[in-house]
């Protein structure tokens, strides 16, 4: 949980949230390492895998020849829970 939590909030703090605004797996993959977390890229890819099973990030438009990944308004509002920015309510 703490890698889904991690990639999460990598988006979310990058502003990952629409299919324009997105990141690749090596883009989380790089702030994973900037945060002092090495995972191998099979991991960081199955994580990925189940978090858009989950409903928590989309598939946005291809960089290249990789795919990128964002927020949904599911993953959005799961993160200002968890980190008790709940001004919403």
């Amino acid at each position: 949980m703490r890698i889904m939590y991690s990639i999460l909030n990598i988006l979310y703090t990058n502003k990952a949230q629409s299919k324009l605004y997105a990141l690749t797996q090596k883009d989380i993959e790089e702030a994973l390492i900037a945060d002092g977390e090495k995972w191998c890229e099979r991991t960081v890819y199955n994580k990925i895998r189940a978090l858009v099973k989950q409903g928590y990030v989309k598939e946005g438009l291809r960089k290249s020849n990789s795919n990128t990944f964002y927020l949904t308004s599911e993953g959005i509002e799961w993160m200002k829970e968890v980190e008790g920015d709940t001004e919403n309510e």
